[in-house]
């Protein structure tokens, strides 16, 4: 008798709520739990819907029924919900994310919800350390987590931070994902350049870098196949214009129509002030007129300002690059 009673307020309940999401538990439907609690104490339905109808005036109240309810179930929608809910009111952020990661789990007609509340909360200060522990675990629903997060501005630069933390010990999630290049781009988009840096070592792609102390930069080695562009190659693929990689002959092909024009490969990559030689052989299949293929030295930090930056012109055969001294310079002040 006791949970039909608990089955009927908690119906009676839901349907106001499925046109009401801001639907309160009403007197009667409270009686009918209250009623259902005493005779079936380890009813869910009878003790989510008490849960529910307390207001914050009865929140001691309010969270032994909760604490009693976390032991009780994973599975009631009723008792999840109030527990974000409080965790989020008193900034419990652990609780706040364990219950949520149990929402997910265990409701699937709220898992979208409940992930997109996560996604949302990644912004919050200090989530990527919260968060770790429960996607360093890869849950079935990482994926469409990393997804949703994505599409949440706000929350980008934790959401690395937390990849970061997920491909370190004891987690070592290295292997790259298919967030992992689209984190990437929008990281180096914002401007969040030293991010991106971390993110790229972290995951096996090392950073190109020069301390200005007579470094090889070695851009052309085209030893691997670009995962992380802009921080590897990012390639042309449009219908005139295209690039392509080939690893076992350390090389880059270029093909294009005539009249083609843009970037067949750029890449990102930490200079320190100071002046660089460029070298490169080309073969190619016809003669190379001036301007046809160039190499353009821009500061990406000032959103490619055609004041600052530098272009040579490409000529077939093995050549040195021939600007002002046989020097490309990188000014301190531009950039």
């Amino acid at each position: 008798m006791g949970q039909v009673q608990a089955n009927l307020a908690f119906a009676s309940y839901a349907v106001r709520q499925a046109t009401d999401r801001k639907a309160v538990v009403s007197s009667h439907e409270r009686e009918l739990a209250s009623s259902a609690y005493r005779k079936e104490p380890l009813s869910s339905a009878a003790l989510g819907l008490l849960i529910a109808s307390f207001d914050r005036a009865n929140d001691a109240k309010r969270e032994k029924l909760l604490d009693l309810g976390g032991r009780l179930t994973r599975r009631s929608s009723l008792i999840t919900s109030a527990s974000v809910e409080a965790a989020a009111r008193r900034n419990d952020e652990h609780s706040f994310f364990r219950w949520l990661s149990r929402g997910i789990l265990t409701n699937e007609s709220l898992r979208a919800t409940y992930i997109g509340a996560m996604a949302q909360a990644t912004a919050r200060p200090g989530a990527d350390a919260t968060l770790a522990p429960v996607l360093g675990a890869k849950p079935s629903w990482s994926a469409r987590y990393w997804k949703t997060v994505l599409g949440t501005p706000e929350s980008l630069v934790n959401a690395a931070k937390l990849r970061i933390r997920v491909a370190r010990a004891p987690w070592k999630q290295t292997d790259i994902t298919d967030a992992d290049p689209v984190l990437m781009l929008y990281l180096v988009r914002d401007g969040h350049f030293d991010t991106a840096r971390q993110l790229s070592q972290v995951l096996g792609r090392p950073h190109q870098a020069s301390t200005g102390q007579g470094d090889d930069v070695a851009l052309a080695n085209f030893s691997r196949q670009p995962l992380l562009p802009p921080m590897d190659w990012q390639l042309a693929s449009s219908g005139n214009l295209g690039a392509t990689i080939e690893p076992e002959r350390k090389l880059l092909s270029i093909s294009a129509i005539a009249g083609a024009r843009g970037y067949a490969a750029r890449r990102l990559v930490e200079l320190a002030p100071g002046s660089y030689e460029l070298d490169w052989t080309i073969s190619a299949n016809t003669a190379l007129d001036k301007g046809m293929l160039t190499a353009r030295l821009d500061c990406a930090e000032k959103g490619g300002n055609s004041n600052v930056a530098q272009e040579v012109d490409l000529d077939a055969g093995r050549q040195r690059a021939d600007l002002g001294r046989g020097l490309i310079s990188v000014d301190p002040e531009a950039c």
